[in-house]
């Protein structure tokens, strides 16, 4: 029981990176190219939400896309090593 639930850790752990992984590249004009997307299609909403907590407050002020850009960076790195820790307590 103790591995699956270890697994299932790991598990969700991938997902969220490849979650933050997607929301990044959504942010840049090459990563949407290589989603296929055009690159008036740019938005930092996807990251926004997987660098929550510490990117909420950039849902209510307004900042130019550079600063934008560098706290959602911050707060995604700052998550996916939050989750490294949580994921590792236990092993």
């Amino acid at each position: 029981m103790t591995r699956a639930i270890s697994n299932l850790r790991w598990a969700l752990y991938g997902g969220y990176l490849l979650a933050v992984v997607i929301a990044m590249m959504m942010a840049f004009t090459p990563g949407l190219e290589l989603l296929g997307l055009p690159p008036e299609r740019v938005t930092f909403i996807p990251a926004m939400i997987t660098g929550a907590p510490w990117s909420l407050p950039l849902l209510l002020i307004k900042l130019d896309s550079v600063t934008t850009l560098a706290i959602v960076m911050v707060a995604n790195l700052l998550n996916v090593a939050i989750g490294l820790m949580l994921v590792k307590a236990q092993d």
